[in-house]
Protein backbone atom coordinates (compact mmCIF):
# COMPACT_ATOMS: atom_id res chain seq x y z
CA UNK A 1 0.00 0.00 0.00
CA UNK A 2 1.43 3.57 -1.36
CA UNK A 3 2.80 5.44 2.06
CA UNK A 4 1.32 8.57 2.88
CA UNK A 5 1.79 11.67 5.12
CA UNK A 6 -0.56 13.68 6.88
CA UNK A 7 -0.53 16.98 8.80
CA UNK A 8 1.35 16.90 12.21
CA UNK A 9 -0.59 18.24 14.96
CA UNK A 10 0.80 20.74 16.57
CA UNK A 11 -0.01 21.32 20.59
CA UNK A 12 -0.96 24.06 22.31
CA UNK A 13 -4.29 24.59 21.11
CA UNK A 14 -8.07 23.93 21.91
CA UNK A 15 -11.16 22.71 21.91
CA UNK A 16 -14.03 24.26 23.23
CA UNK A 17 -12.49 24.09 26.28
CA UNK A 18 -8.95 22.73 27.33
CA UNK A 19 -8.30 19.46 28.89
CA UNK A 20 -4.55 19.14 29.48
CA UNK A 21 -3.61 16.70 30.30
CA UNK A 22 -5.98 14.17 29.75
CA UNK A 23 -7.59 11.24 27.85
CA UNK A 24 -9.99 11.99 24.95
CA UNK A 25 -12.28 8.38 23.99
CA UNK A 26 -13.14 8.25 20.24
CA UNK A 27 -15.46 5.42 19.06
CA UNK A 28 -14.99 5.26 15.60
CA UNK A 29 -13.12 4.53 12.78
CA UNK A 30 -13.42 6.71 9.62
CA UNK A 31 -12.54 10.16 8.85
CA UNK A 32 -14.95 12.27 11.01
CA UNK A 33 -12.93 10.41 13.95
CA UNK A 34 -9.37 11.20 12.61
CA UNK A 35 -10.79 14.79 12.42
CA UNK A 36 -11.92 14.61 16.15
CA UNK A 37 -8.83 12.95 17.19
CA UNK A 38 -6.40 15.68 15.13
CA UNK A 39 -8.64 18.32 16.77
CA UNK A 40 -7.75 16.91 20.83
CA UNK A 41 -3.82 16.17 19.86
CA UNK A 42 -3.47 19.85 18.93
CA UNK A 43 -5.38 20.77 22.29
CA UNK A 44 -2.60 18.41 23.89
CA UNK A 45 -4.95 15.29 24.79
CA UNK A 46 -3.88 12.15 24.97
CA UNK A 47 -5.99 9.98 22.56
CA UNK A 48 -7.76 6.90 22.19
CA UNK A 49 -9.64 5.17 19.52
CA UNK A 50 -12.26 2.25 19.67
CA UNK A 51 -12.67 0.96 16.39
CA UNK A 52 -14.63 -2.20 15.20
CA UNK A 53 -11.85 -4.34 13.33
CA UNK A 54 -8.76 -2.32 15.39
CA UNK A 55 -6.16 -0.65 12.85
CA UNK A 56 -6.99 -3.00 9.99
CA UNK A 57 -10.08 -1.57 9.49
CA UNK A 58 -9.33 2.40 10.30
CA UNK A 59 -8.78 5.24 7.54
CA UNK A 60 -5.29 5.89 6.43
CA UNK A 61 -4.71 9.53 8.85
CA UNK A 62 -5.85 7.18 12.04
CA UNK A 63 -3.38 4.44 11.11
CA UNK A 64 -0.92 6.85 10.10
CA UNK A 65 -0.84 8.10 14.03
CA UNK A 66 -0.66 5.20 15.30
CA UNK A 67 1.99 3.87 14.19
CA UNK A 68 3.90 7.24 14.86
CA UNK A 69 2.62 6.77 18.75
CA UNK A 70 0.62 10.08 18.12
CA UNK A 71 -2.68 7.91 19.72
CA UNK A 72 -3.80 4.66 20.26
CA UNK A 73 -6.03 2.33 18.54
CA UNK A 74 -8.05 -0.96 20.23
CA UNK A 75 -10.32 -3.05 18.48
CA UNK A 76 -13.80 -2.73 20.00
CA UNK A 77 -14.91 -5.82 19.05
CA UNK A 78 -11.99 -7.57 21.72
CA UNK A 79 -12.98 -5.45 24.50
CA UNK A 80 -17.06 -6.55 24.11
CA UNK A 81 -18.73 -8.38 26.97
CA UNK A 82 -21.84 -10.20 26.16
CA UNK A 83 -24.73 -9.02 24.94
CA UNK A 84 -28.29 -8.86 26.42
CA UNK A 85 -30.48 -7.64 23.51
CA UNK A 86 -33.11 -7.02 25.99
CA UNK A 87 -30.85 -4.17 27.78
CA UNK A 88 -27.13 -3.08 26.56
CA UNK A 89 -25.21 -4.17 23.65
CA UNK A 90 -22.21 -5.28 23.72
CA UNK A 91 -20.53 -2.32 22.34
CA UNK A 92 -21.76 -0.19 25.43
CA UNK A 93 -19.74 -3.16 27.46
CA UNK A 94 -16.66 -2.42 26.65
CA UNK A 95 -17.10 1.28 26.26
CA UNK A 96 -17.70 0.95 30.27
CA UNK A 97 -14.95 -0.95 30.96
CA UNK A 98 -12.48 1.35 28.88
CA UNK A 99 -14.10 4.03 31.23
CA UNK A 100 -13.57 2.40 34.87
CA UNK A 101 -10.09 0.92 33.82
CA UNK A 102 -8.14 0.50 36.87
CA UNK A 103 -4.94 2.34 37.11
CA UNK A 104 -5.82 4.31 33.40
CA UNK A 105 -5.72 7.86 32.35
CA UNK A 106 -9.35 9.24 33.18
CA UNK A 107 -10.85 9.62 30.31
CA UNK A 108 -12.39 13.54 30.03
CA UNK A 109 -14.07 13.57 26.93
CA UNK A 110 -16.12 10.74 24.88
CA UNK A 111 -16.87 11.10 20.70
CA UNK A 112 -19.05 8.57 19.18
CA UNK A 113 -18.62 9.33 15.46
CA UNK A 114 -20.04 5.83 13.73
CA UNK A 115 -23.66 7.48 13.99
CA UNK A 116 -22.56 9.58 10.85
CA UNK A 117 -26.00 9.64 8.77
CA UNK A 118 -24.04 9.48 5.49
CA UNK A 119 -22.43 6.05 6.99
CA UNK A 120 -23.32 2.74 5.49
CA UNK A 121 -26.58 2.48 7.28
CA UNK A 122 -25.37 -1.39 7.97
CA UNK A 123 -22.52 -0.18 10.31
CA UNK A 124 -24.00 2.82 11.65
CA UNK A 125 -24.65 2.86 15.52
CA UNK A 126 -27.97 2.34 16.01
CA UNK A 127 -29.98 5.01 18.27
CA UNK A 128 -30.68 2.51 21.39
CA UNK A 129 -26.57 1.88 21.29
CA UNK A 130 -26.01 5.62 20.86
CA UNK A 131 -28.49 6.09 24.13
CA UNK A 132 -26.87 4.05 26.17
CA UNK A 133 -23.55 4.77 25.69
CA UNK A 134 -24.48 8.49 26.42
CA UNK A 135 -26.13 7.40 29.89
CA UNK A 136 -22.61 5.49 30.90
CA UNK A 137 -21.59 8.70 30.48
CA UNK A 138 -23.81 11.01 32.25
CA UNK A 139 -23.60 8.78 35.17
CA UNK A 140 -19.37 9.03 35.38
CA UNK A 141 -20.26 13.36 34.38
CA UNK A 142 -17.89 12.42 31.26
CA UNK A 143 -19.08 14.96 28.19
CA UNK A 144 -20.26 12.91 25.59
CA UNK A 145 -20.74 14.25 21.67
CA UNK A 146 -22.59 11.63 19.23
CA UNK A 147 -22.64 12.58 15.50
CA UNK A 148 -26.11 13.27 13.84
CA UNK A 149 -28.08 13.14 17.08
CA UNK A 150 -28.45 16.76 18.67
CA UNK A 151 -30.55 15.78 21.28
CA UNK A 152 -27.67 12.88 22.96
CA UNK A 153 -24.85 16.06 22.90
CA UNK A 154 -23.53 17.57 25.92
CA UNK A 155 -21.44 19.95 23.71
CA UNK A 156 -21.45 21.22 20.15
CA UNK A 157 -18.04 20.83 17.79
CA UNK A 158 -17.44 24.19 16.31
CA UNK A 159 -15.89 24.63 12.68
CA UNK A 160 -12.37 25.74 13.71
CA UNK A 161 -9.66 27.10 11.77
CA UNK A 162 -5.93 27.88 13.10
CA UNK A 163 -3.60 30.10 11.58
CA UNK A 164 -0.43 29.45 10.91
CA UNK A 165 2.80 31.85 10.13
CA UNK A 166 2.85 32.56 6.61
CA UNK A 167 6.54 32.64 6.19
CA UNK A 168 7.27 29.58 8.15
CA UNK A 169 4.20 27.33 8.20
CA UNK A 170 4.37 26.65 12.34
CA UNK A 171 0.54 27.12 14.05
CA UNK A 172 0.19 30.15 15.97
CA UNK A 173 -1.70 30.73 19.23
CA UNK A 174 -4.56 32.41 17.33
CA UNK A 175 -7.87 29.94 16.77
CA UNK A 176 -11.38 31.21 15.41
CA UNK A 177 -14.42 29.28 15.26
CA UNK A 178 -18.15 29.21 14.09
CA UNK A 179 -21.08 27.43 15.19
CA UNK A 180 -24.50 27.00 14.29
CA UNK A 181 -25.37 25.00 17.60
CA UNK A 182 -26.94 22.17 15.27
CA UNK A 183 -28.64 23.84 12.48
CA UNK A 184 -26.24 23.66 10.27
CA UNK A 185 -22.83 22.13 10.15
CA UNK A 186 -22.22 22.64 6.41
CA UNK A 187 -22.98 26.48 7.10
CA UNK A 188 -20.59 26.78 9.67
CA UNK A 189 -17.75 25.38 7.80
CA UNK A 190 -18.41 28.11 4.88
CA UNK A 191 -18.88 30.79 7.43
CA UNK A 192 -15.61 29.74 9.53
CA UNK A 193 -14.47 30.21 5.70
CA UNK A 194 -15.22 33.30 4.96
CA UNK A 195 -14.28 34.90 8.12
CA UNK A 196 -10.69 33.51 7.38
CA UNK A 197 -10.81 35.00 4.16
CA UNK A 198 -11.15 38.23 5.17
CA UNK A 199 -9.09 38.28 7.96
CA UNK A 200 -5.33 39.25 7.52
CA UNK A 201 -3.14 35.81 6.77
CA UNK A 202 -0.57 37.30 9.60
CA UNK A 203 -3.01 37.75 12.18
CA UNK A 204 -1.90 34.83 14.06
CA UNK A 205 1.70 36.31 13.70
CA UNK A 206 0.31 39.49 15.35
CA UNK A 207 -0.76 37.30 18.20
CA UNK A 208 2.26 35.34 19.40
CA UNK A 209 3.83 38.85 19.23
CA UNK A 210 1.55 40.32 21.81
CA UNK A 211 1.85 37.26 23.80
CA UNK A 212 5.86 37.66 23.95
CA UNK A 213 5.30 41.63 24.68
CA UNK A 214 2.78 40.52 26.94
CA UNK A 215 5.13 38.01 28.86
CA UNK A 216 8.24 41.06 28.61
CA UNK A 217 5.37 43.99 29.73
CA UNK A 218 5.14 41.48 32.93
CA UNK A 219 8.65 40.21 33.90
CA UNK A 220 9.52 41.24 37.13
CA UNK A 221 6.36 42.51 38.25
CA UNK A 222 3.94 41.05 40.40
CA UNK A 223 1.46 43.74 40.40
CA UNK A 224 0.79 43.58 36.25
CA UNK A 225 -1.21 40.88 36.23
CA UNK A 226 -3.14 43.45 38.43
CA UNK A 227 -3.02 45.46 35.99
CA UNK A 228 -4.01 43.59 32.98
CA UNK A 229 -7.00 42.53 34.84
CA UNK A 230 -8.30 46.13 35.47
CA UNK A 231 -7.77 46.93 31.73
CA UNK A 232 -10.00 43.14 30.86
CA UNK A 233 -13.48 44.34 29.77
CA UNK A 234 -14.89 41.06 30.88
CA UNK A 235 -13.73 41.55 34.20
CA UNK A 236 -13.66 44.97 34.87
CA UNK A 237 -16.38 47.50 33.02
CA UNK A 238 -15.27 50.81 31.76
CA UNK A 239 -15.98 54.01 31.75
CA UNK A 240 -15.08 56.70 28.98
CA UNK A 241 -16.10 59.23 31.40
CA UNK A 242 -14.11 58.64 34.12
CA UNK A 243 -11.42 61.42 34.71
CA UNK A 244 -8.21 59.56 34.48
CA UNK A 245 -4.63 60.90 36.11
CA UNK A 246 -1.86 62.27 34.02
CA UNK A 247 0.85 60.79 34.40
CA UNK A 248 3.70 63.48 36.22
CA UNK A 249 7.17 64.29 35.19
CA UNK A 250 8.12 65.94 38.66
CA UNK A 251 8.74 62.78 40.30
CA UNK A 252 9.95 58.97 39.57
CA UNK A 253 7.79 56.26 38.96
CA UNK A 254 7.27 53.12 41.78
CA UNK A 255 7.17 50.12 40.68
CA UNK A 256 3.68 49.44 40.92
CA UNK A 257 2.75 52.54 38.82
CA UNK A 258 5.54 51.15 35.97
CA UNK A 259 4.00 48.17 36.07
CA UNK A 260 0.52 49.67 35.61
CA UNK A 261 2.07 51.94 33.10
CA UNK A 262 3.65 48.62 30.71
CA UNK A 263 0.30 46.65 31.06
CA UNK A 264 -1.71 49.57 30.16
CA UNK A 265 0.47 50.45 27.17
CA UNK A 266 0.66 46.93 25.69
CA UNK A 267 -3.27 46.91 25.58
CA UNK A 268 -3.20 49.86 23.59
CA UNK A 269 -1.05 48.11 20.91
CA UNK A 270 -3.36 45.69 20.86
CA UNK A 271 -6.53 47.69 20.50
CA UNK A 272 -4.97 50.44 18.09
CA UNK A 273 -2.00 48.82 16.15
CA UNK A 274 -2.50 47.68 12.58
CA UNK A 275 -2.78 44.15 12.84
CA UNK A 276 0.45 44.28 9.73
CA UNK A 277 2.14 46.46 12.58
CA UNK A 278 2.01 43.70 15.29
CA UNK A 279 3.18 40.97 13.04
CA UNK A 280 6.73 42.56 11.80
CA UNK A 281 7.59 43.29 15.98
CA UNK A 282 10.66 42.36 16.62
CA UNK A 283 12.50 41.49 20.20
CA UNK A 284 14.37 44.43 19.77
CA UNK A 285 11.19 46.62 18.67
CA UNK A 286 9.36 45.03 21.86
CA UNK A 287 12.18 46.00 24.05
CA UNK A 288 12.18 49.55 22.72
CA UNK A 289 8.48 49.89 23.16
CA UNK A 290 8.97 48.84 26.61
CA UNK A 291 11.33 51.43 27.59
CA UNK A 292 11.73 53.49 30.11
CA UNK A 293 9.73 56.59 27.92
CA UNK A 294 9.12 59.03 31.00
CA UNK A 295 11.10 61.84 31.10
CA UNK A 296 13.91 62.80 33.86
CA UNK A 297 12.50 64.62 36.51
CA UNK A 298 12.50 68.52 35.84
CA UNK A 299 13.75 67.67 32.50
CA UNK A 300 10.48 67.81 29.95
CA UNK A 301 9.91 70.99 28.35
CA UNK A 302 6.42 72.13 28.43
CA UNK A 303 4.05 71.24 25.89
CA UNK A 304 2.31 75.04 25.73
CA UNK A 305 4.57 77.69 26.40
CA UNK A 306 3.60 79.72 29.97
CA UNK A 307 4.68 83.09 28.09
CA UNK A 308 1.70 85.04 28.58
CA UNK A 309 3.17 86.66 25.19
CA UNK A 310 2.62 84.10 22.95
CA UNK A 311 -0.49 84.13 21.35
CA UNK A 312 -1.77 83.61 17.76
CA UNK A 313 0.74 85.81 16.41
CA UNK A 314 2.88 83.09 17.47
CA UNK A 315 1.88 81.46 14.63
CA UNK A 316 3.63 83.72 12.10
CA UNK A 317 4.90 81.61 9.15
CA UNK A 318 8.56 81.64 8.01
CA UNK A 319 10.55 80.61 4.99
CA UNK A 320 10.85 77.25 4.68
CA UNK A 321 13.82 76.09 6.11
CA UNK A 322 16.26 73.27 4.47
CA UNK A 323 16.86 71.06 7.54
CA UNK A 324 13.53 69.04 6.57
CA UNK A 325 9.54 69.93 7.06
CA UNK A 326 6.65 68.98 8.98
CA UNK A 327 3.13 67.93 7.35
CA UNK A 328 0.58 67.96 10.01
CA UNK A 329 -1.96 65.86 8.11
CA UNK A 330 -5.83 65.41 8.84
CA UNK A 331 -6.68 61.31 8.21
CA UNK A 332 -10.86 62.09 7.63
CA UNK A 333 -13.81 59.92 9.61
CA UNK A 334 -11.97 56.50 9.16
CA UNK A 335 -12.46 55.34 5.23
CA UNK A 336 -9.56 55.96 3.01
CA UNK A 337 -11.57 56.90 0.42
CA UNK A 338 -12.31 60.01 2.24
CA UNK A 339 -8.48 61.39 2.71
CA UNK A 340 -8.32 64.65 0.70
CA UNK A 341 -5.89 64.21 -2.21
CA UNK A 342 -3.47 66.08 -0.43
CA UNK A 343 -3.55 64.01 2.47
CA UNK A 344 -2.91 61.49 0.03
CA UNK A 345 -0.26 62.45 -1.56
CA UNK A 346 1.40 63.00 1.85
CA UNK A 347 1.32 59.73 2.80
CA UNK A 348 2.19 58.12 -0.37
CA UNK A 349 4.92 60.59 -1.68
CA UNK A 350 6.12 62.98 0.62
CA UNK A 351 7.12 61.16 3.83
CA UNK A 352 10.03 60.04 5.21
CA UNK A 353 8.50 59.01 8.54
CA UNK A 354 4.77 58.95 9.51
CA UNK A 355 3.95 59.49 13.39
CA UNK A 356 0.58 58.66 13.65
CA UNK A 357 -2.19 58.97 16.35
CA UNK A 358 -3.32 55.66 17.78
CA UNK A 359 -6.68 56.24 16.33
CA UNK A 360 -5.75 56.04 12.74
CA UNK A 361 -7.79 53.19 11.07
CA UNK A 362 -5.93 50.29 9.64
CA UNK A 363 -7.32 50.87 6.22
CA UNK A 364 -5.62 54.70 6.08
CA UNK A 365 -1.99 53.03 7.46
CA UNK A 366 -2.15 50.69 4.35
CA UNK A 367 -1.88 53.49 1.86
CA UNK A 368 1.86 54.03 3.14
CA UNK A 369 4.15 52.87 1.15
CA UNK A 370 6.16 50.10 2.98
CA UNK A 371 9.74 51.39 2.96
CA UNK A 372 8.14 54.18 4.98
CA UNK A 373 8.65 54.25 8.77
CA UNK A 374 5.65 54.58 10.98
CA UNK A 375 5.28 54.67 14.84
CA UNK A 376 2.41 55.14 16.35
CA UNK A 377 1.75 57.19 19.19
CA UNK A 378 1.70 55.35 23.13
CA UNK A 379 -1.22 56.72 24.27
CA UNK A 380 -3.05 55.30 26.89
CA UNK A 381 -4.77 56.49 30.17
CA UNK A 382 -3.46 59.21 32.33
CA UNK A 383 0.05 58.90 29.53
CA UNK A 384 -1.85 61.26 26.58
CA UNK A 385 0.82 64.21 27.73
CA UNK A 386 4.00 62.27 27.80
CA UNK A 387 3.48 60.49 24.55
CA UNK A 388 2.42 64.15 22.84
CA UNK A 389 6.11 65.20 24.35
CA UNK A 390 7.30 62.23 23.12
CA UNK A 391 5.85 62.37 19.25
CA UNK A 392 6.76 66.17 19.12
CA UNK A 393 10.37 65.39 20.36
CA UNK A 394 10.61 62.63 17.13
CA UNK A 395 9.07 65.45 14.40
CA UNK A 396 11.15 67.52 15.82
CA UNK A 397 14.51 65.70 15.40
CA UNK A 398 13.91 63.82 11.92
CA UNK A 399 12.63 67.34 10.47
CA UNK A 400 16.30 68.67 12.12
CA UNK A 401 17.85 65.49 9.93
CA UNK A 402 16.09 66.90 6.92
CA UNK A 403 13.27 65.12 6.86
CA UNK A 404 9.71 64.96 5.95
CA UNK A 405 7.68 64.41 8.89
CA UNK A 406 3.81 63.74 8.35
CA UNK A 407 2.13 64.16 11.69
CA UNK A 408 -0.89 61.61 11.28
CA UNK A 409 -4.25 62.75 12.72
CA UNK A 410 -7.63 61.51 12.93
CA UNK A 411 -10.69 63.35 11.66
CA UNK A 412 -9.33 67.58 11.68
CA UNK A 413 -5.79 68.12 13.37
CA UNK A 414 -7.56 71.51 14.22
CA UNK A 415 -10.78 69.99 16.05
CA UNK A 416 -9.39 68.73 19.61
CA UNK A 417 -5.91 67.35 17.81
CA UNK A 418 -3.51 69.46 19.62
CA UNK A 419 -2.68 71.15 16.43
CA UNK A 420 -2.12 74.31 17.89
CA UNK A 421 0.72 73.34 20.73
CA UNK A 422 2.74 71.10 17.66
CA UNK A 423 2.81 74.29 15.90
CA UNK A 424 3.93 76.59 18.39
CA UNK A 425 6.67 73.97 19.45
CA UNK A 426 8.03 73.61 15.88
CA UNK A 427 7.75 77.35 15.38
CA UNK A 428 9.29 77.31 18.37
CA UNK A 429 12.45 75.35 16.99
CA UNK A 430 12.40 76.74 13.84
CA UNK A 431 10.67 74.07 11.83
CA UNK A 432 8.72 74.56 8.58
CA UNK A 433 5.10 73.04 9.36
CA UNK A 434 2.10 72.98 6.91
CA UNK A 435 -1.45 71.91 7.82
CA UNK A 436 -3.43 69.71 5.58
CA UNK A 437 -6.73 70.35 6.66
CA UNK A 438 -9.35 66.53 7.15
CA UNK A 439 -13.09 66.37 7.19
CA UNK A 440 -13.96 66.16 10.73
CA UNK A 441 -16.31 63.18 11.56
CA UNK A 442 -18.12 65.79 13.90
CA UNK A 443 -19.32 67.02 10.53
CA UNK A 444 -19.28 64.00 8.16
CA UNK A 445 -21.17 60.96 10.99
CA UNK A 446 -23.95 62.81 10.43
CA UNK A 447 -23.46 63.70 6.86
CA UNK A 448 -23.53 60.31 5.84
CA UNK A 449 -26.55 59.25 8.23
CA UNK A 450 -28.82 61.73 6.14
CA UNK A 451 -28.90 64.39 9.22
CA UNK A 452 -27.65 68.25 8.14
CA UNK A 453 -26.14 70.06 11.04
CA UNK A 454 -27.75 72.67 9.87
CA UNK A 455 -31.12 73.94 8.23
CA UNK A 456 -32.88 76.33 7.43
CA UNK A 457 -35.85 76.74 9.46
CA UNK A 458 -34.69 74.28 11.90
CA UNK A 459 -31.03 74.49 13.32
CA UNK A 460 -29.02 77.46 11.94
CA UNK A 461 -25.55 76.91 14.29
CA UNK A 462 -23.37 73.92 15.57
CA UNK A 463 -21.58 73.61 19.21
CA UNK A 464 -18.91 71.46 19.59
CA UNK A 465 -17.49 70.70 22.73
CA UNK A 466 -16.29 67.59 24.61
CA UNK A 467 -17.98 65.69 27.16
Amino acid sequence: MESKTFSAAQRGAALMLAFRPTLTLIVGSDRLAASRAFSALEADSNVLVLAKGGTNYVCDELRWRADNGELEILDLDELAGPSDSLSRDADVAAIESVLDAPGADSVSLVFITDTLISSDASTRRSRRSATQIYQACRKRSIPINITDMPSLCDFTVCAVHRFSNPQTGAATPLQIAATTNGKGCRLAGRIKREMVAKLAPEIGVAVENIGRLRSLAKASYDEAEEAENELNEEITVLSPNEPVEQRTVTRREGETERARRRMKWVAQISEYWSISQLAVLRDSDMTSLLAEESLPPDSAPSTISRDHRSSLHGLALSHPTKQGRVLLVGSGPGHPSLLTLAAHTALTREADLVLSDKLVPAGVLALIPKHIEVRVARKFPGNADGAQQELMDMALSAAQEGRTVVRLKQGDPALYGRVGEELLFLHAHGIHALVIPGISSALAAPLLAHIPVTQRGAADSLVICTG
